[in-house]
């Protein structure tokens, strides 16, 4: 009976660890704003992202000021893009992003169009190629991102969210007590690190593979959008497969050093 509770505990500790780290990095990374702006940052230094932004504000200010005032903020644009000041105004934007997916739309507002509001950024760079030019430039500056794609809807994952970061903290809570009890009414400690460590590899490399299936469907769903906002958008999804891995070879590590504590352990008590 002993034996047989151990096992099962052990059981549930493993699912429980291969459910969690996905989870907790889509909730930490993705769902929570404050995590999400982490991840915002490091979009914001990609080259695809700062060029297509500047080539974006250039051209905003041609359409409302004309060529002449176009190619006069260019250099300004290509400057200011690669600014500390910039990656942090782009952060701001992409946290508007983040909130519109994730929060109902305001009173008054199309759900099924995402827009970008250029509107600091642009006068931003007006006003530093010419004080004059970014009062002669009207607001708000809003970008289409896409035009009835329902993924990028109003409030798309603002359920979907809640149930994730649900589903991460509640598999924590299980495997930790899973874990605990595997080991408390175990004979063999050791074989039941083992099983525990080879459950934190399992998760890894499942999360591992995961992350290129997430890339393809993301990058599906974005295939609609312009062709620069596609760029800048599989940009930010390659970099967010790339956080998810290194998170997968941090939890494969500990794995690994958890089968090696029980494999000693075995060997010290003969288990």
């Amino acid at each position: 009976m002993r034996s047989l509770a151990a096992f099962l505990a052990g059981l549930i500790a493993v699912a429980a660890i291969v459910v969690a780290l996905p989870t907790l990095w889509v909730t930490e990374r993705v769902v929570d704003a404050d995590g999400f702006r982490a991840t915002a940052t490091a979009m914001g230094q990609s080259a695809q992202v700062r060029t297509y932004m500047a080539d974006t504000i250039t051209n905003q200010v041609q359409r409302r000021a004309g060529a002449t005032a176009g190619a006069l903020v260019a250099p300004f644009a290509q400057r200011y893009t690669q600014s500390p000041a910039f990656t942090e105004d782009f952060v701001d934007l992409a946290s508007q992003q983040h909130q519109w997916l994730f929060e109902p739309a305001p009173p008054g507002v199309d759900p099924g169009v995402m827009q970008l509001d250029l509107t600091n950024m642009v006068r931003r760079v007006a006003a530093q190629a010419n004080p004059a030019l970014a009062q002669r430039i009207p607001g708000p500056i809003l970008v289409p991102v896409s035009d009835r794609d329902q993924a990028l809807e109003a409030g798309r994952y603002q359920q979907s969210g809640v149930q994730v970061k649900r589903l991460a903290y509640g598999s924590i809570v299980v495997g930790v007590i899973a874990a605990v009890l595997a080991l408390l009414v175990s004979r063999r400690r050791g074989t039941t690190l083992v099983w525990l460590g080879l459950g934190g590899v399992l998760s890894a490399a499942a999360s591992f593979a995961g992350g290129y299936y997430f890339s393809a469907r993301a990058k599906d769903e974005v295939a609609v959008t312009e062709a620069g906002m596609r760029e800048v958008a599989e940009s930010a999804i390659n970099g967010l497969v790339d956080n998810l891995h290194q998170w997968c070879l941090a939890v494969g590590g500990v794995g690994v050093a958890v089968v090696v504590v029980g494999l000693v352990v075995r060997a010290l008590t003969a288990d």
